[in-house]
């Protein structure tokens, strides 16, 4: 038995109806306040062991953003959760939940595999109580998902059954010892309680027990002790039934020695045992989950000892058949090199047939460790004050099986994309350098900003719009022009025009023309001659930028050539040998430039062969790029194909400051810095 899906509406900031899909393990990630939290809640309401848990408010029904409690009359809200019992085709499988909800199993279709819908509704009316009258039911719902529900579809859920399947909710901001003790109503405790001791056990115990506090009673100093307590007492009280108080070493009996028991860690510091309280706050929430872990591999134990054990069980109840650990923000207090254990931990309890697992986080490095497919990514509409809740989309699996994997570790290696105010697609190591840079120029820090640079690689930008688009995260894009690269320039627009046709169909207009509907695919062949000037504004128009005529490299290269020049050692830089009086000289390319001999034909040979290296093996003579354009390819050899992008961008940008980059950067970084205000300014 497992869930499968919780469907929510009106509870707290969901508004219009959501539905939340689960895995064994599913994360929920998000900005803060945006209903994480009340998810869990959730399901608390309906299934938590603790009724507090389960009483409903009137500031747990959702206030439309239009109304005030003052001006409403009347909500109703409703919380399902739906269960499926795959167990029933696996050999061998755990069977124990089959009998409990049988009577109000759903299937769609012959031979289909039975589903549980239990449903919590509930209505807030506005009456003389300052809170309002609130009523509340949890129904089992009979009726398929694709019908109706009526009346005689609702079926009354009991509590007995209901506590079949625990929810264990673990608040950000928690307190594990207070779980960590055997103290009453904690996991420790339920499980320890039940424990079916031997007559023969339990005599031993007792007389154990006897016999220690006699002992600890002769000791003549706790007899002074103990008599001076009793006999004071009996000056402040003459009620019968407590007439004598005695000091005791430990409990009378075996269940008041239970009671007592606690967990301790050896070896540790000083050579004794370590109590749970000395333990810091990030081994408390460590051992927490471990207790979390043990009591389910216990339960299992129970389940499988009872068929084959009746006479002899070692516990006295029967556990639940499915327990759901909720933990908020599992990385508090825990160190970050522990995270990776952490999370290997949780996917381990999901693993569980008797368990599932959901956490949320804001953490990078646990989001990173979860597979993107069990993400669930919460956005607040802040003009609305409304949820939405959405699953990643990632490329078809087996169809598409390179650009699946290329995007899933592309958002396992930028997790910090899914709590950004905006995303800026850049091609690779290039833009996610320099883009924060220039960000930082006019605007402060990206954190700050809540911007994300995410690298593409040049691959599957598609994939990465869909996915953005899907999640309304709003992002701009930079790709390379690359223009005589193949492949490049129109293609490049071609491949970006198709792309933003598939997400608006609207935008389809475009191509048609006085002469028909323009082709795609011819537009790949057109003469890279022709003018794209017109294609590349339409483009910006739609938050798709190009670093042109080649890349982003090129591009600060061309603007600031002598800032890189100026990086290099004295020994540094390109070279040339150039036949001088019968005899060949090494000669430093600046030297010819600055000399103006420029005319030698070895050097016109070196523009021609790295004309050749920078637009690459099928690509253009250069034919569309400046003479001077052409000049700076030998340096663009130099620096970005022969040496380190990054380290080479670092070193010359150190060099900038940020009063000349505002006002000398890049055209193209201007427009799209100018784009990234106008969609941050939209968002607030």
């Amino acid at each position: 038995m497992k869930l499968t899906k919780i469907k929510i509406q009106n509870y707290r900031c969901f508004g219009e109806e959501q539905i939340i899909d689960f895995d064994d393990l599913t994360a929920f990630i998000g900005n803060n306040c945006s209903g994480k939290t009340t998810a869990m809640s959730a399901l608390n309401c309906i299934f938590s062991n603790n009724s507090n848990d389960r009483i409903l408010k009137r500031s747990d029904f959702h206030l439309p953003h239009d109304k005030s409690w003052n001006s409403l009359d009347h909500q109703e809200l409703f919380i399902e959760a739906v269960f499926v019992f795959d167990e029933l085709a696996e050999k061998d499988a755990d069977l124990s939940a089959i009998p409990v909800f049988f009577k109000s199993f759903v299937v769609d279709e012959p031979g289909g595999t039975p589903y549980l819908r239990i449903r919590l509704e509930a209505s807030w009316e506005k009456s003389n109580n300052i809170e309002g009258a609130i009523e509340n039911k949890v129904y089992y719902i009979t009726c398929s998902e694709s019908e109706a529900i009526t009346e005689s579809a609702k079926s009354p859920a009991n509590r007995k059954d209901l506590d079949q399947i625990r929810v264990i909710y673990v608040p950000a901001v928690r307190d594990p010892s207070k779980q960590l003790k055997n103290t009453s109503g904690t996991m420790i405790n339920q499980i320890m309680s039940k424990v079916n001791w031997s007559d023969e056990s339990q005599k031993q115990i007792n007389d154990s027990i006897e016999a220690l506090n006699q002992s600890f009673l002769a000791e003549k100093g706790i007899s002074v002790i103990s008599e001076s307590i009793n006999s004071q007492w009996k000056m402040y009280d003459s009620d019968s039934r407590y007439t004598n108080a005695q000091l005791r070493f430990n409990s009378t009996d075996i269940d008041s020695s239970i009671k007592n028991s606690e967990v301790v860690f050896s070896p540790a510091p000083m050579a004794k045992e370590c109590s749970i309280d000395e333990l810091s706050d990030g081994l408390r929430s460590l051992f927490y989950i471990s207790l979390v872990d043990s009591i389910l591999n216990v339960e299992i134990q129970i389940k499988q000892e009872m068929p084959s054990y009746p006479e002899q069980l070692s516990f006295s109840f029967t556990p639940p058949v499915l327990t759901i650990i909720a933990l908020e923000e599992p990385e508090n207090h825990i160190a970050p090199h522990l995270i990776g254990k952490l999370v290997h931990n949780l996917k381990s309890i999901a693993s569980k047939s008797n368990a599932q697992t959901i956490l949320s986080s804001h953490s990078s490095s646990i989001i990173k460790r979860v597979e993107p497919e069990n993400l669930r990514y919460f956005r607040i509409d802040s003009r609305h004050d409304t949820t939405s809740v959405r699953s990643l989309t990632l490329p078809d699996k087996e169809k598409l099986s390179d650009q699946y994997k290329y995007i899933k570790e592309a958002v396992k290696a930028y997790p910090e994309l899914y709590f950004a105010k905006l995303v800026i697609l850049g091609e690779g190591d290039s833009e996610e350098i320099i883009l924060p840079k220039v960000w930082n120029a006019k605007n402060g820090d990206t954190d700050i900003s809540g911007i994300s640079i995410v690298p593409l690689g040049g691959r599957h930008v598609n994939h990465f719009w869909r996915l953005l688009n899907d999640l309304k995260i709003p992002h701009i894009t930079l790709l390379d022009l690359a223009r005589e690269r193949d492949g490049g320039g129109w293609g490049r627009i071609a491949y970006a025009v198709e792309q933003l046709i598939q997400y608006n169909p609207e935008k389809k207009s475009l191509l048609q023309s006085d002469k028909g509907t323009i082709s795609l695919d011819a537009m790949k062949k057109w003469n890279v001659s022709d003018n794209m000037d017109l294609w590349i504004k339409w483009l910006e128009e739609n938050d798709v930028f190009f670093s042109s005529p080649l890349d982003i490299d090129f591009l600060m290269l061309e603007q600031y050539k002598d800032v890189y020049i100026s990086t290099l050692e004295s020994s540094e830089g390109p070279q040339l040998m150039v036949s001088e009086e019968g005899k060949k000289h090494r000669n430093k390319i600046i030297d010819i430039e600055t000399q103006g001999k420029t005319s030698l034909p070895e050097y016109t040979e070196r523009i021609e062969n790295d004309v050749h290296s920078t637009l690459k093996e099928c690509g253009g003579d250069g034919a569309t790029y400046s003479d001077e354009q052409k000049r700076l390819m030998i340096w663009y050899t130099y620096f970005f194909l022969n040496r380190g992008k990054p380290s080479t961008h670092i070193e010359a940008l150190s060099r900038i400051d940020n009063e000349q980059l505002k006002t000398t950067m890049p055209d193209v970084l201007c427009r799209l810095i100018a784009s990234a205000e106008k969609k941050l300014k939209e968002t607030m």
